[in-house]
Formats: structure tokens, sequence, C-alpha cells
């Protein structure tokens, strides 16, 4: 494998060397972004506007991202955070793909800024990381993308993007709030231009005493939770072609666990306090001359997690994990019509975990390590009226062995404003640190290194359609074969092949330059072999509208979500729930905006999270918040 990258590295370098003398004029910024061209993509796919996550009154990205994408769903526990390990509420999921088993998502990367966020043990991202207000835009693709982004990368991506000063100048901005349970948000950010050089700070408070609080044998339990986050930028045009970058990202939480209602107090044990500390830093080196643009990527994360038992304080699991690649990519355009993405990859990831109540060590200093090569090839037809796409990747892990994947689709323009595509992908994921190693952790106490990975294979057809210039409709249908999906009993197994199918709409209607409405539906058959898809509703609708008047704008959001269960088995079926949400702000002097968010304005009592005991025959679930708000005022300078 390391001579393919000294190949696409030589490569890469000749091309650089090849077009020093067609460099343009004006120094560029280069950007960040998945998909440039959106006009003949044959895929679902949305991007989210910083504007529009200002708008919102959600306080962390991935519920913004959920109000815009109906097949998206991620469940909550409380007013802020997420949480890991037993308590995390995080199981994002996409098309009812991202759960594997028992735990948080797996299945779907979260970039920033490129950058994969993965924990190194347990291969899932940190949902809580992404709170960073300075967005420039947030791209989710729909689906399995296994040939630019290989293993887990089943039921999509989602790449955050942060904002950079693209003129000379400063930009500041902080804001200050306060709602009830001593809620409060506050950020800071600042970023500047000064000639070829570009940069931006940013940091993030978040502290709630939290909703939910219950006694068990005379002890008090609370969902108290705080957290810091920071993010720093560095750019610098070397020329009008070239672009280095630097990037990093850091968080601090501790999050209670009060437990869920109604939990036996023999189950106290299980309730815990967690002390999570994360951060991470790509640099990358790009350039672009039209008809060849690339990068070269080093990233690294690392993370260090403890918990204790909240009724006797003692120390209970400790972790520390990291992830480290390389990632080389070249797009080129031979000819017209043309493009062809490349790239190479090596990433080496695991770590070290405790029970310390013990002494007795889960995994300590195992590793692993993939390396990929990949090619996608774009075609458009006729003068940008069809297109077609395929590609392919080959993929080295040092635990499985090598493993191909591969996606091809088709867009077509039978008139200006209508496009019709189809695809068809096969997602895959190989066995985590966590499958391979870990013994002694629930829910299965022995790893199994003897697993194929698990793949998903998605046939998706889809149509979008403009009307008169403000209205615009996105519909498709998708079927979805499931083969070696990683589950449990003692130990990690693969699960037989299973099929379902889903459909879903979105509908933007923007009849006036004050208005602006969304609304989105999502059907899966979440069902499977007498069972269920856990934390994927069959049935899910969402809405939002936003009048912008002057210096005053309101946000009203909505979410309808209905046949949701907690398990496989379908011993806990959530009770379905429509909540409303809202944001209104009015901003003064030019400078100073004042904003209040209500939150469940309908004081609706739901759950969308639940635990079981350790046989998973008995389940309980957390109350989410009823009516809250959170008050405050920002400044922009």
């Amino acid at each position: 494998m390391k001579y393919v990258v000294v190949v696409f590295l030589t490569i890469f370098i000749a091309f650089s060397l090849f077009a020093q003398d067609q460099e343009k004029e004006d120094v560029v910024q280069l950007q960040d972004v998945i998909v440039s061209d959106t006009l003949l993509y044959p895929g679902a796919y949305q991007s989210i506007t910083g504007d529009s996550v200002k708008k919102s009154p959600q306080t962390d990205l991935l519920s913004v991202i959920k109000n815009n994408v109906p097949s998206l769903y991620i469940p909550s526990n409380r007013v802020m955070g997420y949480g890991v390990a037993r308590s995390g509420s995080a199981t994002l999921t996409i098309r009812g793909i991202g759960k594997s088993g028992w735990g948080p998502t797996t299945g779907i990367p979260v970039l920033y800024n490129g950058m994969d966020t993965t924990m190194g043990i347990m291969g899932h991202p940190v949902a809580d990381v992404m709170t960073m207000k300075n967005i420039e835009r947030i791209e989710v693709l729909i689906g399995p993308q296994p040939v630019l982004f290989g293993s887990s990368a089943m039921g999509g991506v989602i790449n955050v993007i942060t904002k950079k000063q693209k003129e000379d100048g400063f930009t500041t901005e902080l804001q200050g709030s306060y709602g009830t349970w001593n809620t409060t948000e506050d950020y800071l950010y600042h970023m500047g231009k000064i000639g070829k050089l570009d940069y931006s700070v940013g940091y993030q408070f978040q502290k709630t005493d939290g909703h939910w609080k219950q006694t068990i044998n005379n002890t008090t339990f609370t969902s108290e939770f705080m957290q810091q986050n920071g993010t720093v930028h560095i750019g610098y045009a070397l020329s009008a072609n070239w672009y280095a970058s630097l990037d990093s990202y850091g968080m601090k939480q501790n999050i209670n666990d009060p437990g869920p209602k109604d939990m036996p107090a023999v189950q106290v044990g299980l309730i815990e306090e967690f002390d999570i500390t994360r951060g991470g830093v790509v640099a990358k080196l790009s350039h672009d001359y039209g008809a060849y643009t690339g990068s070269l990527q080093l990233e690294g994360n690392f993370g260090h997690h403890q918990s204790k038992q909240e009724n006797t304080g003692a120390d209970k699991f400790k972790s520390s994990d990291s992830a480290y690649a390389v990632r080389l990519k070249e797009i080129i355009k031979p000819w017209k019509g043309n493009t062809l993405t490349a790239g190479a990859e090596w990433r080496r990831y695991g770590g070290t975990a405790k029970d310390v109540l013990t002494s007795n060590y889960y995994i300590k200093d195992k590793y692993m390590h993939d390396s990929s090569v990949y090619a996608l090839m774009d075609q458009a037809l006729f003068e940008n009226i069809m297109s077609i796409n395929g590609g392919a990747r080959f993929s080295y892990n040092s635990e499985y062995g090598s493993y191909t994947a591969w996606q091809a689709g088709a867009a077509v323009r039978p008139f200006e404003k209508t496009k019709v595509y189809t695809n068809v992908a096969k997602g895959f994921k190989f066995p985590d640190i966590r499958q391979v190693y870990v013994k002694g952790m629930f829910p299965a106490t022995n790893p199994n290194p003897d697993l194929e990975p698990e793949t998903y294979t998605s046939a998706e057809a889809g149509i979008e359609h403009e009307i008169m210039n403000f209205v615009s409709l996105h519909m498709a249908g998708y079927r979805i074969w499931s083969d070696n999906m990683f589950v449990y009993t003692t130990k990690w197994e693969n699960a037989d092949k299973f099929v379902y199918n889903g459909a879903e709409a979105s509908l933007t209607i923007t009849p006036i330059t004050w208005l602006s409405l969304n609304a989105g539906y999502s059907y899966i058959d979440n069902t499977h072999d007498n069972g269920y898809l856990p934390y994927v509703p069959e049935h899910k609708a969402n809405g939002s509208i936003t009048v912008t008047v002057s210096d005053f704008s309101a946000t009203v959001d909505g979410e309808y979500v209905k046949g949701m269960y907690a398990d496989i088995g379908g011993l806990k079926e959530f009770d379905s729930y429509f909540v409303v949400n809202a944001k209104f702000s009015y901003t003064f002097l030019h400078k100073y905006t004042a904003f209040v968010s209500l939150y469940n304005i309908t004081d609706k009592e739901y759950s969308t999270f639940a635990v079981s005991n350790p046989t998973q025959t008995l389940f309980w679930e957390y109350p989410m918040p009823g009516f809250h708000f959170l008050a405050g005022l920002k400044a922009a300078f």
C-alpha cells in the first residue's frame, strides 16, 4: 500500500509543477465542500446554510440537521447534550442506517472541515462536538458513500464547514443567554483576513441544571450538563492556486445521568457521571488550477473519557483513544464534461480502556489500520442534459484483510427545472476495535475477530422539480439490502440478511422575499425478521416557517414522529409525538440582536430514548423537557 501512496503523491506533485505557468491573477481561498455542483448530482443531498443555523431554535448542529433532512433522526434525553455510553442518546440514523447492534452511531461519519471525528475505540462520532456557531455550511450526503469515504459511510456523510473571512478586515460576534433551569449558551468567535492570511477563533460555553432529577435510596440525581467547545482556523494563500490551512477543535464536557423514569432502585449502580475531553487537528495543502484540483490532508483526533458511579462517587471507567489519517485526493477534468476523482488514504486508530472498579483492562494499547485507493468518474452528456458516474474503492484492513466497494448513478434533466436520478451503492464497515478486541464490556462480553464487514446495498430513484423559481420539490424512494449487520449475544456476531424499503419527500416554498416554508416527510419500513430497526421512526414529518421583515425574524418549526422502537424485539414502542419550537429575534442599531427561543410550546409529555436492564427484557424511558425557553443578546462587529 505504501507504494500506491507514493505513486499518488508523485502524481500530485507532478500536476502541481506542470501547472505553475497557469496561475490565476487573483488569490483564491479554497473551500472544503464535498459537492460543488448539484446540477446533475445523482443522489439526495442537503445543504444547510449558516444563516439557517442561526435562525433555528436548536442549540446543537445535529438537531438543526434533523429538522432539515426528513430521513435523518436522532433521539435525545435532556435539555442540552447527548452523552455517551449506555445513557448516550446520540443514535443517529439516515434512512434507517447508522446504528449497529447496541450503542451510538457507527455508520455515518461526521466531519469537521473534512476531518473525521470518529472515536478511535468505539468507532462512533461524539455528537456533542458539533455545537459550534461559526458555521458557513453543513453538507449532508444521504445514502451510502463508499467510494469517496470508505468504511462507515453506510447511511451517509455529514460535513460541517466553519466560516472563513473572505475579504480583508475583521468580524467579531458574541452572544450571552439565559433560560429555564439556569440554562445558558454563550459564545464568542472572531475572524479576520490580512492579505494572504486568514484566521478565526471560536469559543462556546453551554450549561444547564437540567430538567430531570429523581431521588433513589435517599440520593438525588440530576441531568446537569456543562460543556466548553473551541475552534481555531489559520489559512494562508501560498499563491493564486495554492492554499494551506490548519483547523482544530477541542471539547471539554461534564454530563450527569439521573437515570430513566421508574427505574428500580436495584439498577442505581448504572447511573453515571461522565467527564469527556476530545480534540482534533487537520492540516491541509490544497491547489486549484481549474481543470485539476487536489489536496494533501493530515489529520488526527484524540479523546479521554472517564466516568464514575453517581451513588458512590467511585471511578468506574477510563479510556484514551486516538485516530490518525493521511488523505491524498486529486480531481481532474481531462475533457469536456468529464471529472475523475482519485485518491489514497491511510488511517490508524485505537487506544486503551479500563474498568477502574476491578482494575481490569477491557483493552490496552490496541490499534488497527486501514489503507485505501479509490476512483470515481462523472461524465456529463448532451450539454449537461444527462450524467453518469461510477467508481470503486479497494481497502485493506489490518484485521480483516481486503475489501472492494462500489457505487454508480445516473441523472437526466428532461426539462430545465427537472432532474430525475437513480443510483446504487454498496456501503460497508470494517469491524471496530470494540468488536475485535474489547472483552468484558456491555453488551457483548466477548469480542469476535472472525466478523465479516457489515454492508448496506442501496438502490434509489428520485426526482427534483422547481416551479416558477420559488417552489422546490424533491421525492425519492429506495430499497436497502442489509448483510452481516453487527449484533450481539455473549459475543459480537453477524446478522442474517434482511431487506426494507423507504420513501421521502421535501418541499421548499419562498413565494416572497420575507417568507420561507419548508416541509419534509419520511417513511421507513422499519420491520425486519419480525423485529424492528431501533430508533428508526416509521413516520417522521418536519416543517418550518421563517418570516423576515426588516430587522425582525421569526422561525417556527415542528416535528412529528410515529412508530419508533427502542429495541430490535419491539418490547418498547414510544408514543407518537408532535413538538413545536420557535425563535424570535430583533436586530437594532445594526449590531445588536435580541432573541428568545421557545421549546415544546404545547408542553407535550413525550420520550425519545430508553434504557433497559442487562437482559433487555424491561425498558425505562427518559422524559423529555416540557415547555422551556432561552433568551439572550447577540452583538456583531
